[in-house]
């Protein structure tokens, strides 16, 4: 018995080497539809890099540092890192906290309440469930 088929070698055809250029060239010259665009990286330079420092440890929050110079929160994260400088967890005032509990309970959203507060609704979330605020569910519903 004899494998053949997809096993076999397919019998050879000569390739005319002029044919083979022009496809290769036409190609070539062509755009390709899907590639992806290319990542700009924005590196900053020393003189950036110490502004950052500088606006960092005034206070500026780390979103706007990120939208200012062009760059992704993580990255200014790194920078942060990279110089040394002590990383800046917010915390809610008990009063804050309060506030967030009172405006949840009220029916507005962790979102709205975060965007009231000016903090994450992940951050407001975590602080409510600590007091002792049951969380609704998607629907508004008590869980």
């Amino acid at each position: 018995m004899e494998v053949s088929g997809r096993y076999s070698n397919p019998p050879h055809t000569p390739v005319d080497l002029g044919e083979l250029l022009l496809a290769f060239r036409k190609n070539r010259d062509t755009p390709t539809q899907n590639r992806p665009p290319k990542q700009h990286q924005r590196r900053l330079r020393p003189d950036d890099i110490e502004h950052l420092r500088v606006d960092y440890l005034a206070g500026a929050k780390v979103a706007d540092l990120a939208e200012h110079f062009g760059i992704t929160r993580q990255t200014v994260l790194n920078h942060v890192r990279r110089l040394g400088l002590p990383h800046r967890h917010p915390k809610l005032t008990r009063r804050e906290i309060a506030k967030a509990a009172h405006l949840y309970e009220s029916g507005k959203s962790l979102a709205a309440v975060g965007a009231a507060l000016e903090v994450d609704q992940g951050t407001i979330r975590r602080a409510i469930v600590r007091s002792g605020v049951s969380i609704r569910d998607s629907h508004g519903r008590d869980r």
